[in-house]
């Protein structure tokens, strides 16, 4: 009875293992990796206009799932973008990252998750700037939203 019991247990093992590969080979997925240059000026918290540039790298993928579902989800992250401060000449380095993934349901509704968080690093002993964006929401098939956070500070 044993040896049964230790056969079904492989037999339902096997089973789970196949239809896990199943479920993931019948998914569709495809990404893009790209890069842009970033240019941009703002003022910074004490007034002073700040000119950013540089590249900033993207990745975009989708995933349909086997049922009917679907997975998006973008990341960007600056790369060597470096900042000048035009009244005073302080130099500033950016990084940080922007992510977002979206999870849709075949009867409808899904998740949503955006983080952004960009930080402008000063040099030289000035004050940095640091803003962040926080988002999720969660709705059901009627469109009814179970879970809702929207939370965005800056600190200087």
């Amino acid at each position: 009875m044993r040896r049964g019991a230790s056969t079904l247990r492989r037999l339902l093992l096997m089973l789970v293992v196949v239809g896990a590969l199943a479920a993931v080979a019948g998914a569709q997925a495809s990404t893009t990796t790209f890069s842009f240059t970033f240019d941009t000026t703002f003022p910074l918290c004490n007034g002073d206009p700040i000119h950013l540039n540089g590249t900033l790298r993207g990745i975009i993928s989708e995933t349909q799932t086997p049922s009917g579902g679907e997975i998006a989800a973008f990341h960007f992250q600056p790369q060597g973008v470096t900042g000048v401060d035009l009244v005073t000449g302080t130099v500033f380095h950016a990084t940080g990252t922007t992510r977002d993934l979206t999870v849709s349901f075949p009867p409808g509704g899904g998740t949503e998750t955006f983080i952004n968080q960009f930080h402008i690093q000063a040099t030289d002993g000035a004050q940095s700037y640091l803003n962040t964006e926080l988002f999720h929401a969660t709705t059901t098939p009627d469109g009814t939203v179970t879970v809702f956070l929207d939370k965005t500070f800056s600190t200087c």
